[in-house]
């Protein structure tokens, strides 16, 4: 069936008042069907669905190529019985109706085909339903389903179930049939009473058991006058009650008839029904007449039998009830099976339905019983195998509670006279309780050889202990991990393996155990019999007796030896590759030669565990022998210093030569230890040196820098990881000390550059201001227009070179920190205004503006470099602002501080260049390439501000312009 959808929408028109059925189509979500959803249907589907759902009488829909099944309310109980409801709705014909599917696709095909409509009565379509397949009677139509093309797409079914009339039907029939059979079979006699007349007529039976001739006819007098004469007014007065209305007109009643002739008694039943007319009144009394003589007489032996048999019943019954038996009796010829009550229990039957061998009893033996206990019923039927005994325990499965039980079955077959099985009766016994135990022995058995056979051929250690801490099962893995045999340690405390530190441990595993919990993966050490400690994990499980009191602990131990070396291993390589990391880190840092020599040698002689470490700088005398000692770590530089300075020996040759790494477990022992005058090894009162190890320090242009060099007084304390580690340190050394000389090289140059630049600083100062003088004599003298633009323009020219000299010159201050500062107080305000009025007198295309509120501005600072960065700043927007014609200047005041900008409209600086252009000497050369300057206007600026405690900054966007600002603080 499609998936359940909301019912919070509108009902369509064709299910509205369609009952349940229509309540389920419009709530289950068609759109998942190949029929989609409801408001796609066709028109046909939908009036033809309107119809049914509103209809009483059983109809339904078989719709499209997988003829989808619809039905209305009035079908329902007859999917309800089968189980079918409401699973039916939407599936496809074949897949919901298998057993009919035959019969009725025939049918449904013939009407889809040709359109030619169809009824049956009474037709027999067999039906599962009540868990059984039954015969069912019908009688239905099919009619096509035609769309607006005049295609069928559907079949629409008109039904009614009409098994019950048919059986009744037949019935009537059977039981007339019978009835004239039965007479003649029972040897019945019959009789007939007018009730008007009084006329008494029987058939020849009749008269003949009362002695009366064939053809006589007779008076209902002379009949009752042959009844016993104790019996003949009871008859009398049943025949009187009969022929009223109120009794209903029945008659049964037995007694004796005396013949005339023989005067031997007959004992009859007699049976009959009086009708009436319209006015209550007797018109015809019928029935018949049984003879029952030998019925009285059997009754009496019954009676008397059937005393006897109820003692011995209750007997049995009482005996079957002790011993909860139940029993079983097949009719082998007929295939009747009875089962009593207990035997219906521990098949999980609970109805009272008649029982079957096929389905009761077969079916309801477990799966894997089944065939051999169908086997040894086979063979009990014949007599030459079993003599008919059948003695067996199996399984059943309930057929109602799917419950599974053992039984234990007895029984006899019975047979004829030619040895053929006709009867098998006997008792069954419910033994699940006993079954169960001894399976659960069995078991136990197994699990504990399976688990001794485990824990023997374990390659775990397993051992198990008291709770008072006495070992008392040992295995092979535990003997070969400890060292002692099971002989040695069965009976011994456990504590004989733990290390007296950890003895606290077992107090806690006891106390654990002891509350029933369970220890898993315990890490501790344990000793083995010849002392050598071995690290465990252990996990410790109580043990229980049959009560579930915990009696011991069961140990699994494993040796984690390898695990504690790799957890070792792991942690010795992090600690290198944190300190490899850290000696990076501080190698690239660190531009001082000195600091950086010495903490590779502090770090290196720790991370070798050396007594000492040293590393020589090479550094090659006139005859090629002279070493210099660096830095030390371990010991102070005196121990040294009085030996003078290291020679090229036969031991340090390898190292200064670079031919590589000596690691030496006894450098003593060394085939080139002492074999150089004068000492011939150490000198007297060096520090003592067995362990050795020395590495070569090389330059990436493979230039032999130095040597690492370690020492230890115990021989074999340098291993090949040690070697390893100082080799890496070693090549990112040699990147720090290139780095390092090439550092002290720069600053070595720059230091000249910044003498050249202060000393011709100076050298150019004097003539400038003579060039100066001179020009502004010819300036006041008498010229003519051209000459005298001509001696303007050079005095210009040569105002801008003083202004380059004595910024160069203030550079040279900085940089000797002789940069000095007249700090007085004085009016920021006015020195704006005489710095804009200054810049627009030689720059007139220029409007320069100043935006502020105050009156006027007292800082404390010096006011001639304050005006140098004014300066500066106003002709980096001029210069930096071909395009517009316009610069901002603002002033604001705080209670601690001023700030000024400068703002230009001109070509801006790019995101990733503002970081550097307060540096020395840079400029933004992809902005405008023909602007000039070296790059030292913003940099005297930013050193001036910050000299004066202050913050220099911009702001600028690409095409869009600039604002440089500035503080001041006021205190």
């Amino acid at each position: 069936m499609p998936s359940q959808v909301s019912t919070h929408i509108s009902i369509p028109y064709f299910l509205q008042r369609g009952g349940e059925l229509g309540e389920l189509i419009r709530n289950y979500n068609w759109a998942e069907t190949k029929l989609g959803a409801l408001e796609t249907w066709p028109q046909i589907l939908k009036n033809t669905l309107s119809i049914i759902l509103k209809s009483k009488f059983p109809m339904l829909i078989w719709w499209g190529p997988d003829l989808i099944l619809f039905y209305n309310d009035a079908f329902k109980p007859y999917l309800e019985r089968n189980g079918k409801h409401p699973i039916a709705l939407g599936q496809r014909g074949e897949d919901g109706w298998p057993e009919v599917w035959p019969i009725i696709k025939p049918l449904i095909d013939r009407v889809m085909s040709g359109g030619e409509s169809t009824w049956s009565e009474d037709q027999l379509i067999p039906v599962y339903r009540d868990n059984k397949l039954e015969e069912v009677y019908w009688t239905f139509s099919y009619s096509g389903l035609t769309n607006e093309d005049g295609l069928i797409e559907g079949v629409l079914v008109t039904c009614a179930e009409t098994t019950a009339q048919l059986q009744a039907y037949k019935e009537v029939n059977n039981a007339k049939n019978e009835l004239e059979f039965a007479i003649e079979s029972a040897e019945l006699g019959t009789w007939d009473l007018d009730p008007v007349t009084n006329r008494f007529v029987g058939n020849t039976r009749l008269k003949n058991w009362f002695g009366i001739a064939a053809d006589k006819e007779i008076e209902l007098s002379e009949a009752t006058d042959l009844i016993e004469a104790s019996d003949r007014q009871r008859v009398l007065s049943a025949i009187s009650k009969a022929l009223t209305y109120e009794s209903g007109g029945s008659y049964d009643i037995e007694y004796a008839i005396i013949n005339p002739q023989t005067l031997i008694p007959r004992y009859v039943r007699a049976k009959g029904k009086a009708l009436f007319n319209q006015d209550k009144q007797p018109i015809k009394f019928s029935g018949i007449l049984q003879d029952i003589s030998e019925e009285r007489k059997a009754a009496k032996e019954l009676k008397r039998n059937r005393a006897q048999l109820e003692q011995t019943y209750e007997q049995v019954r009482l005996s079957k009830e002790a011993a909860m038996l139940g029993t079983f009796d097949m009719d082998l010829e007929s295939g009747n099976l009875e089962w009593d009550a207990r035997c219906r229990v521990l098949f999980g039957i609970n109805h009272n339905d008649k029982v079957t061998y096929e389905k009761d009893f077969v079916l309801g033996l477990h799966p894997e019983d089944r065939d051999r206990i169908l086997d040894v019923i086979n063979k009990s039927f014949i007599k030459s195998i079993s003599n008919g005994d059948y003695d067996v325990e199996y399984r059943t499965v309930g057929a109602e509670d799917q419950k599974v039980r053992w039984i234990r079955a007895k029984g006899k077959v019975y047979f004829d006279e030619y040895d053929k099985p006709i009867r098998f009766i006997g008792s069954v016994l419910d033994i699940t309780d006993q079954k169960l135990d001894q399976i659960r022995l069995m078991e136990s058995a197994e699990k504990q050889a399976r688990l001794a056979a485990i824990v023997s051929t374990s390659d775990d250690t397993i051992v198990s202990k008291t709770l008072q801490g006495i070992i008392t099962s040992w295995n092979i893995a535990a003997e070969r991990m400890f060292g002692y045999t099971e002989a040695e340690i069965i009976g011994k405390h456990i504590s004989l393996i733990i290390p007296p530190s950890r003895l606290k441990e077992e107090d806690f595993i006891i106390s654990q155990i002891a509350s029933g919990n369970k220890i898993d993966h315990f890490e501790t050490i344990r000793i083995a019999k010849d002392g050598h400690e071995i690290p465990l994990s252990i996990s410790v499980s109580p043990i229980t007796d049959e009560t579930g009191k915990v009696i011991g602990a069961s140990k699994i131990a494993r040796d984690i030896s390898a695990q504690w070396a790799a957890q070792e291993t792991a942690r010795r390589y992090t600690e290198r590759l944190e300190i490899m990391n850290l000696m990076v880190e501080t190698i690239s840092e660190e531009l001082d030669l000195n600091k950086i020599l010495q903490k590779i040698t502090d770090a290196t002689t720790e991370l070798t565990g050396a007594q000492f470490g040293a590393f020589f700088y090479n550094n090659i005398d006139e005859k090629g022998e002279s070493f210099l000692l660096y830095t030390l770590s371990g010991a102070p530089k005196e121990m040294f210093e009085k030996f003078g300075m290291p020679r090229n020996t036969a031991v340090f040759h390898p190292t200064f030569s670079g031919q590589g790494v000596v690691r030496v477990d006894d450098i003593t022992k060394d085939s080139r230890y002492g074999k150089s005058s004068p000492h011939f090894g150490m000198p007297k009162g060096h520090l003592p040196v067995v362990s050795y190890l020395a590495v070569p320090v090389v330059s990436r242009s493979g230039t032999v820098i130095g040597g690492l060099f370690f020492g230890h007084p115990e021989p074999g304390k340098f291993t090949k990881e040690h070697e390893s580690l100082v080799v890496s340190i070693a090549a990112q050394s040699a990147i720090g000390i290139d780095n390092a000389k090439l550092y002290e090289q720069v600053k070595l140059l720059n230091d000249k550059k910044d003498e050249f630049i202060g000393l011709a600083s100076h050298e150019l100062k004097t003539p400038l201001t003579s060039i100066n003088g001179y020009l502004q004599i010819l300036s006041r003298l008498k010229m003519d227009d051209k000459q005298q633009r001509f001696v303007d323009k050079t005095l210009q020219q040569v105002q801008k070179l003083t202004t380059l000299v004595n910024d160069l010159l203030d550079i040279s201050k900085i940089e000797a920190g002789q940069l000095q500062l007249n700090i007085q107080k004085f009016d920021l305000k006015e020195l704006l205004n005489d710095v804009i009025e200054l810049i627009q007198h030689s720059n007139e295309n220029y409007q320069i503006t100043l935006n502020t509120t105050v009156e006027n501005c007292i800082v404390n600072a010096d006011s001639q470099r304050i005006e140098q960065v004014l300066l500066n700043l106003l002709t980096n927007a001029i210069k930096y602002s071909p395009g517009a014609n316009t610069i901002e200047l603002s002033l604001t005041c705080t209670a601690h501080e001023v700030q000024v900008d400068v703002k230009d409209f001109g070509l801006g600086i790019p995101e990733n260049k503002i970081g550097q252009i307060f540096s020395r000497f840079y400029r933004v050369e992809d902005l405008n390439p023909t602007i000039s300057g070296l790059g030292i206007g913003l940099y005297l600026a930013c050193e001036i501000v910050t000299r004066h405690n202050g913050r220099l900054w911009v702001n600028s966007e690409i095409d869009v312009g600039s604002t440089f600002h500035f503080t001041l603080p006021l205190n």
